[in-house]
């Protein structure tokens, strides 16, 4: 009797492991469907000739634009968290990831950000991973480090493609 259930078991998740792979199904308990929103208005720190500096002031924040070699990404999922060391006046990041891909050619950039009223908008462009080879397993994300950063800040990122990433809460 035993081996009789151990064999349906095994038939069971065998079946459902090949429809997955088949119907390209991906389980992700923390997914979402993308939401897609108009681009919001803001004031840029783009300058007159329209490039982004690395280090300035957006409100009354300084910031640094750090890319994933310097930071790096510690979360699988598509979306931005906050991340601050617990000691006094130490600075806020904020981590945007594009969730882990397994293919080459993913990217992720932020390409402007501002200021609407008291929430800082973050404009990211996403190139997907289009590669046909396996590279392992990686995580595309930037992150924007924010030295005076209020500790209620709003913030909303929003996809060149007017995707909009979801705020990733740890549990």
């Amino acid at each position: 009797m035993n081996r009789m259930i151990k064999k349906i078991a095994c038939a069971v998740m065998a079946f459902t492991l090949i429809a997955g792979v088949f119907t390209g199904c991906k389980t992700n308990k923390n997914s979402k469907s993308a939401q897609t929103v108009a681009m919001p208005s803001f004031t840029s720190v783009k300058d007159q000739s329209g490039n982004l500096a690395v280090q300035g002031t957006v409100g009354d924040m300084e910031y640094t634009l750090l890319t994933d070699e310097q930071m790096g990404c510690y979360n699988k999922d598509r979306g931005y968290y906050f991340d601050q060391l617990e000691q006094l006046d130490s600075p806020l990041f904020i981590v945007i990831s594009a969730g882990t891909q397994t293919r080459t050619g993913g990217d992720l950039t932020i390409t402007d950000f501002g200021m609407q009223g008291s929430t800082l908008v973050i404009i990211v462009e996403e190139t997907k991973a289009t590669g046909d080879k396996f590279k392992g397993l990686e995580c595309p994300s930037a992150a924007l480090e924010l030295k005076g950063a209020p500790a209620d800040i709003q913030v909303q990122i929003v996809s060149t493609e007017g995707e909009e990433f979801e705020q990733i809460k740890f549990a």
